[in-house]
């Protein structure tokens, strides 16, 4: 049985839970309700419509939002295999299959702040963790590098 130095999912982050949103959009609903009822008691009845195609249209967009943050990465580094996997909110699943003694990990630093962590064994190149932030792209560079280590050190020892 072979075995595991690492073996992770990486998520992206979502700051409003799904029971978060079902409270802001009702609240959101019933502000714009009342809004509106008081347009159209004045006779301004065509807002009223205005708004509740502003809460379809903010529905929407958090939709798309939630849909988009359903991606997700895997990875897993057993004796001879360093295995990162992408998989899309359509289903679709994406496979990079490395050799971990020639991998090297690193955070490129471009401008903008945009940095990059980069997964590199001998000829591919996987851009890791992409809708993560610096500091969770910093943890998970230092779990990798780790997992490395310790791989290449009871490696060396045989």
């Amino acid at each position: 049985m072979e075995k595991t130095f690492l073996d992770i999912t990486v998520l992206p982050y979502r700051s409003l839970s799904k029971k978060g949103f079902r409270n802001l959009m009702f609240i959101v609903s019933l502000i714009f309700f009342l809004v509106g009822v008081f347009f159209w008691y004045i006779g301004a009845w065509p807002v009223f419509g205005f708004l509740g195609l502003d809460v379809l249209l903010l529905y929407y967009a958090f939709k798309i939002n939630y849909k988009s943050g359903e991606i997700f990465e895997t990875v897993k580094i057993i004796q001879q295999n360093l295995l990162i996997t992408r998989n899309f909110p359509s289903g679709k699943k994406q496979t990079w299959n490395l050799e971990p003694y020639w991998t090297k990990v690193e955070i490129s630093n471009p401008a903008r702040h945009q940095h990059n962590l980069i997964v590199k064994s001998k000829d591919k190149v996987v851009l890791l963790g992409s809708f993560l932030n610096y500091n969770d792209k910093r943890k998970l560079f230092t779990q990798i590098e780790s997992a490395l280590q310790l791989l290449n050190n009871k490696m060396s020892k045989i």
